[in-house]
């Protein structure tokens, strides 16, 4: 830099005053440098010459934080077995900063990095992916039902369909997923028809390990809203919530990213679990119960801290929180309801199903098959629309302030939940 130089050019002229003789008040007065300056670089100019009189750098000789060299090594090694999924006990695993630390852990490895001291060595091979970017909030408030407790509130959403490739030919599935927000636990259902039946069946199983949830949101899938065909009528999975004194909340219709915990765990899934081959349902299940296990017991998960939770485990956070979760009854199944030839047949409880629905420019919602007018002053906004099954009643609310009322005639008798119902707003 130019300012190097210009020292540089001093401090060579002063060595050659000093050569000729000249003494130091001269040469001081000369350069408008002080003693201790002078005194410096001719000891610099006796122990290495003209090159004494450049300027040494100001970074530290010795860094005892920095990163030692084998464990860089190890980090970027790490990486590249990650992304080939060897061994096979990392198949399941990520290949992010998190997955590399606890592998690094588990190997005991040390000095152990930080997460970010493993993204900066990441960042310096070319070795990190570019996150995309993430739409910002904000626009109409839309009711969000509340996660705060556990048990509060579980989300379920259906892939597919997708296909299997083995020998006997292509095999077309379809993979459903709950996932409790508060603790992060999850249960999956593979099978091959996405039918009313299938959907109760998965939501047994996995509210006998979840727990019963105080309220479960799903999108309007047409074999949870029975594709509102007859608009009295309620379907198998809105029954088999009333029963079990759980609010059933539907999505806005087009808006499944309204349930953004179960579909990240949706991209996760199909990135982890498809991506092995499997022939068959079968061995598809069986790579699901591994995966399931790895992502509930191996992996910590991002949302859960030790410090606050306990642990980071979700299979482990499931079973300390389990005595504040609701059970399913004892002996409960669903065959117990199954008519004389083997057709699911439910009773209607009391409850509330509620549908979550964004105003059209007309004025108009629509709930299970019919249209209802809320008011063009409404157009863009969210509403919540809830089906009192005791009181025969549709209860349109908008910021928690009841604003229409529509009768809902229901003919048949109905039953007390099985569990208590849950309380307060959604």
């Amino acid at each position: 830099m130019a300012g190097d130089q210009y020292e540089y050019k001093l401090r060579c002229r002063a060595l050659e005053l000093h050569r000729n003789g000249v003494g130091f008040g001269a040469i001081l007065e000369r350069l408008g440098r002080g003693r201790f300056w002078l005194a410096k670089w001719l000891r610099r100019f006796r122990e290495e010459g003209w090159a004494g009189l450049r300027s040494r750098s100001r970074a530290p000789q010795h860094r005892p934080r920095r990163t030692p060299a084998r464990v860089v090594a190890r980090v970027l090694e790490l990486r590249t077995q990650l992304e080939a999924h060897r061994p096979r006990s990392l198949r399941f695993a990520g290949i992010g900063a998190e997955a590399i630390r606890l592998e690094l852990e588990r190997r005991r490895i040390r000095p152990l990095p930080s997460l970010r001291t493993i993204d900066r060595i990441l960042q310096q091979h070319g070795s990190t992916r570019k996150e995309p970017r993430r739409r910002k909030g904000g626009g109409e408030p839309y009711p969000t039902p509340r996660a705060e407790r556990p048990g509060d509130l579980q989300q379920t959403d259906l892939v597919g369909p997708r296909h299997l490739r083995g020998p006997r030919g292509v095999t077309r599935f379809y993979s459903l997923h709950t996932l409790a927000v508060v603790g992060r636990a999850v249960a999956t259902s593979q099978g091959r028809h996405k039918s009313a039946e299938f959907l109760c069946e998965h939501f047994v199983r996995a509210w006998r390990w979840l727990g019963v949830p105080r309220v479960s949101q799903i999108d309007n899938e047409m074999a949870a809203t029975g594709g509102g065909r007859y608009p009295a009528a309620l379907s198998l999975v809105m029954r088999l919530h009333l029963l079990l004194g759980t609010h059933l909340v539907f999505l806005p219709q087009g808006e499944p990213g309204r349930n953004p915990h179960v579909e990240s765990f949706n991209d996760l899934w199909q990135e982890r679990v498809l991506r092995h081959p499997c022939p068959d349902l079968r061995a598809l299940r069986r790579t699901d119960a591994a995966f399931l296990h790895d992502s509930h017991f191996r992996k910590p998960h991002r949302a859960l801290r030790a410090s606050e939770d306990g642990t980071r485990s979700p299979g482990q956070w499931l079973e300390r929180h389990r005595g504040q979760l609701r059970a399913l009854p004892p002996g409960f199944v669903l065959d117990t309801y199954r008519a004389g030839e083997g057709q699911l047949r439910l009773p209607l409880a009391r409850g509330r199903i509620s549908f979550i629905r964004k105003v059209d420019p007309k004025g108009l919602i629509e709930i299970h098959g019919k249209a209802y007018f809320v008011g063009k002053r409404l157009t863009g906004r969210y509403v919540t629309a809830t089906i009192f099954p005791h009181r025969q009643e549709l209860v349109v609310k908008r910021a928690s302030r009841v604003h229409k009322r529509f009768p809902f005639p229901i003919s048949e008798s109905l039953l007390d939940p099985l569990l208590p119902l849950p309380r307060g707003r959604i």
